[in-house]
C-alpha cells in the first residue's frame, strides 16, 4: 500500500496550480511567475505575481478561461491595466490585470 506514496508530492503540486472559486469558475496559476500573495475575496480571488510582463499574464488567464468554456464579451486596455468580462450560460465573470511595477495583480470575480 505504501508504493503509491511517492506520488503524493506531485499530486499536491498539481492541485496547487489550479484555483477553484466556485463550481463554474476556476483557473490555473501562471507557471512562469512567482505567486507573492493569494487572497480570497467576496465572489473571487486576488493573486499577486512577481513578474515583469503583465500582458503575458493577462493572455494566459484569458486563454485559460476561454478554454474552460467562458466567452469573452468585453475587453479593455488602459495604461498598465487589462480588463475583460466573460459569460458562460447565465454566469458572469470579470478578469482584471494591473501592473504595479514588477508586481502584477490579478483579480478574478464571478457575478456582476
Amino acid at each position: 500500500m505504501k508504493r503509491w506514496l511517492w506520488f503524493l508530492p506531485f499530486l499536491a503540486v498539481a492541485w496547487a496550480l489550479e484555483v477553484r472559486l466556485t463550481a463554474t469558475l476556476a483557473f490555473d496559476l501562471f507557471p512562469q511567475a512567482v505567486v507573492v500573495e493569494r487572497v480570497a475575496e467576496p465572489q473571487g480571488i486576488l493573486v499577486v505575481y512577481s513578474y515583469s510582463r503583465p500582458e503575458a499574464i493577462f493572455r494566459y488567464h484569458d486563454e485559460d478561461l476561454r478554454r474552460r468554456g467562458w466567452v469573452r464579451v468585453k475587453y479593455e486596455v488602459k495604461k498598465n491595466e487589462w480588463k475583460a468580462e466573460y459569460r458562460k450560460g447565465k454566469a458572469k465573470a470579470t478578469l482584471s490585470v494591473k501592473d504595479k511595477k514588477g508586481r502584477v495583480e490579478v483579480r478574478l470575480k464571478e457575478g456582476d
